[in-house]
């Protein structure tokens, strides 16, 4: 067991819970953490919790004491899906932690509080869904005469940032570094670029995928009236949401989307359990969520942003245009969609985090614009 003590807002300390070989490359260890952390989550705050982080890696690099400057990376995920299905997802070559630990790097991915192995308050009971939610439950479990027990929206970002500190601390110190790089993919987006602003010493390198846009603010300190919890159904996230960014022939392999919505529900037993006979996937309903353009200016590290073609590509630029660092590299990925890390185009997404988290650049560039093609090959875009 690892502890750590700061001072300050919130006492953080580190329990690793599970240190067990998990299936998949013999090459590769995979543990899972459990990083506690007092809560500033409204429906919890001043709690003692654990935020579920997984760690991945080459065996021969944990074996025996290895100078991991350089090599740690944080994966942050976005508003529904949880870190897992996201990053860590067996199937085939969709396995973004795995490419990453087999490239040389130590990496690990956590779940914010409302997702995943991470808690979720006020998420368990029914009764805290908006009303007009309760047709989707279709009885399982029954919301007759329901009041719901939390009259407020689940969170803002404010709370992500804190717990990713939580996170970022014990990654420096159980690592040995003084700054990490760090990845974030749509509302991950805004949780890696706020939090990279206002912590520029922790932070070497950025990459940034789809990421959410800025808002004009403030951002609000608590949350706002209304409920904690949404409900999406396995229709709603991929006939509504994903299939009408699907517009190229294969971008979407079949086979995918089952193994994909079965992690999910292994992630969310309880949301396996509800609704429709495939389940519901649980979402928490952050206030008035996102980042600033000031904040966006603040960003001074190395930041590479992936946007697919078919994912409101124009105000994703937009982000990358706001970021202030002077080495930012654009790269706009055809024939995918904002579900990319799940489509064919996937390893550009993994070839472009390894190039940019060794080295700062991308095909050599530091700065600029570039296009990935159909058959994966990068172009550079403009002079």
């Amino acid at each position: 067991m690892h502890i750590a003590r700061r001072i300050g807002v919130a006492l953080v300390a580190s329990l690793v819970a599970g240190c067990a070989m998990m299936p998949g490359d013999s090459a590769l260890r995979t543990i899972d953490h459990r990083v506690a952390h007092v809560s500033t989550v409204a429906a919890n705050a001043g709690q003692k919790v654990e935020l579920f982080v997984r760690q991945k890696a080459a065996a021969d690099l944990l074996a025996g004491k290895r100078d991991m400057t350089g090599r740690v990376v944080l994966m942050v995920h976005g508003a529904t899906v949880p870190a897992v299905p996201d990053y860590d997802f067996e199937y085939k070559t969709y396995n973004w932690m795995a490419t990453l630990a087999r490239a040389g790097f130590n990496v690990y991915a956590m779940d914010l509080s409302g997702y995943g192995g991470s808690p979720r308050p006020g998420m368990d009971d029914p009764c805290n869904i908006d009303p007009k939610e309760h047709p989707i439950l279709a009885g399982r479990p029954s919301t007759a005469a329901c009041k719901p027990g939390n009259r407020t929206q689940f969170n803002t970002i404010r709370s992500d940032w804190d717990e990713m500190d939580a996170v970022v601390e014990h990654l420096r110190r159980v690592n040995g570094v003084q700054r990490i790089h760090i990845i974030g993919w749509s509302a991950g987006g805004p949780r890696v670029g706020g939090y990279v602003a206002q912590h520029p010493q922790k932070i070497d390198r950025v990459m940034l995928y789809a990421p959410s846009p800025t808002i004009a603010g403030p951002i609000p300190d608590k949350p706002g009236p209304g409920y904690p919890m949404t409900l999406q159904t396995r229709e709603d996230f991929e006939k509504k949401r994903w299939d009408p960014d699907v517009r190229c022939s294969g971008q979407v392999e079949p086979g995918v989307r089952d193994a994909l919505w079965k992690s999910i529900m292994q992630w969310d037993r309880i949301g396996a359990s509800w609704g429709p006979p495939e389940g519901v996937m649980r979402g928490r309903a952050a206030t008035r969520f996102g980042w600033t353009r000031e904040l966006a200016a603040k960003v001074s590290a190395p930041t590479l942003v992936m946007v697919g073609e078919y994912d409101r590509l124009a105000e994703r630029k937009t982000v990358y245009e706001q970021i202030g660092s002077t080495d930012k590299v654009f790269v706009n990925v055809t024939c995918a969609s904002h579900f990319l890390v799940w489509e064919k185009q996937h390893r550009a997404l993994h070839d472009a985090s390894i190039e940019w988290l060794r080295t700062g650049t991308l095909k050599g560039m530091k700065r600029g614009e570039m296009r990935v093609e159909p058959e994966g090959q990068f172009v550079r875009v403009g002079p």
